[in-house]
């Protein structure tokens, strides 16, 4: 019988996560759904690795650091201006593994810096291989 409550709670909450996902659709649909970067931020001054699974804007990365969405962390890059293209950060971070040292927190997830290959992942976004590919993907 516990299976079975333990079950029914996780389809509800699964259906829960669909219709938040259809909602922001609905509001942004020019962006794609995020991903469920549920992972609370790490303390100041704490590193995490992973890979990238999504760029949520200009400025903003989902990082998987480890399997479930309880482990993908949101990270807001702090070293990113306010005005990047959020195609050139995908031409630069998109499915790369990256090591994330946070800076601060807030309700969104991290705030930090990501390095992919030792290379800060915004400023890779700059360069102009990533912005030419970012133009192509349009």
């Amino acid at each position: 019988m516990r299976c079975a409550a333990v079950a029914i709670m996780a389809l509800a909450a699964g259906l829960a996560a669909t219709a938040a996902t259809s909602a922001r659709a609905q509001t942004f649909p020019d962006r794609p759904a995020m991903a469920p970067c549920t992972a609370a931020a790490p303390a100041r001054g704490a590193s995490f690795s992973g890979t990238v699974l999504q760029v949520i804007d200009g400025r903003t990365l989902c990082v998987a650091a480890g399997p479930t969405p309880a482990d993908w962390v949101r990270v807001r890059l702090t070293d990113a201006p306010d005005d990047q293209a959020r195609g050139a950060l995908m031409a630069a971070a998109f499915a790369k593994s990256v090591v994330c040292v946070a800076t601060s927190a807030d309700e969104d997830g991290a705030r930090g810096v990501c390095l992919a290959d030792g290379i800060s992942v915004a400023a890779a976004a700059h360069d102009p291989d990533a912005t030419a590919q970012a133009a192509a993907w349009r």
